[in-house]
């Protein structure tokens, strides 16, 4: 089965074909960037901790205290533009959209 294109405002993303966009612009997302973006879309609101990403994006080998979630975070901000769409929740993580 084809995954359905998950999107938020004027984000796409295409699980199937790899391909992210914004405001119909496509964005150069490394891999890993790609798959947190998929998985805050897919959470849909919901507000989603380093510790999770780092068990769903990143593999069990992944270092509880590194710092690779915020700057996979900060690079995907930063390709994302303005506005930005990814908001960091005070002692909660990370969230896409409205909840």
């Amino acid at each position: 089965p084809v995954p359905p294109v998950l999107a938020d405002g004027d984000i796409r993303l295409d699980p199937g074909s790899r391909v992210a966009c914004r405001a119909g612009r496509r964005l150069s997302l490394s891999a890993k960037e790609f798959a947190v973006l998929e998985y805050l879309l897919a959470c849909a609101g919901r507000v989603v901790s380093a510790e999770e990403l780092l068990e769903r994006v990143w593999d069990e080998a992944a270092d509880p205290f590194t710092t690779a979630v915020k700057q996979t975070m900060h690079r995907l901000r930063a390709k994302l533009g303005d506005p930005p769409v990814i908001a960091t929740v005070r002692e909660g993580g990370y969230q896409i959209g409205e909840p």
